[in-house]
């Protein structure tokens, strides 16, 4: 390869992100403006409380919001990206593209 050789410094990785239930959930909710926990739950194939420590992570590094609501009587969690993780997504996988690109 002419040039300089690429940089793959690891440390670049976002390790929040580079998680694989916490990348399943990123990714589910990039897909939707709001997720309930029970779909996001089925989505990414986790129990109720991995999904819970997780969200929890995410929300920490303001990556999600949760919304509680009364739905039937019965109350609902509710997950949405916010900005922040969205951009923190798009920077994630780019570069993974570039690390991967050539393959």
């Amino acid at each position: 390869m002419a040039g300089r050789y690429p940089n793959f410094d690891y440390k670049k990785l976002d390790k929040v992100i580079h998680n694989r239930l916490r990348l399943a959930i990123l990714s589910s909710l990039y897909r939707s403006d709001e997720v309930d926990f029970v779909s996001l739950r089925n989505a990414v194939s986790a129990t109720d409380g991995n999904l819970s420590v997780q969200l929890m992570n995410l929300e920490d590094v303001g990556y999600i919001v949760t919304n509680r609501t009364v739905y039937k009587t019965r109350l609902q969690t509710n997950v949405a990206l916010t900005n922040e993780g969205k951009l923190a997504l798009k920077k994630y996988k780019s570069l993974l593209e570039n690390w991967l690109q050539g393959l």
